[in-house]
């Protein structure tokens, strides 16, 4: 459970550094900013989390 929690956060963490990068780069309305791409990073990292708990092991 503990490797599956470090994943999930290390995970949405770089989705986080990318989702940024990424509306930073192409310039994406500046409505998009850290709140809302945070908000976007933890639904991935729910979404991370019950798929790694699926995965064989």
């Amino acid at each position: 459970m503990k490797n599956r929690l470090s994943q999930t956060l290390g995970l949405t963490f770089l989705y986080l550094f990318v989702a940024n990068i990424g509306n930073f780069f192409f310039g994406v309305d500046k409505k998009f900013t850290w709140t809302t791409t945070i908000w976007e990073a933890l639904f991935f990292g729910v979404f991370i989390f019950l798929l790694l708990g699926y995965r064989k092991k």
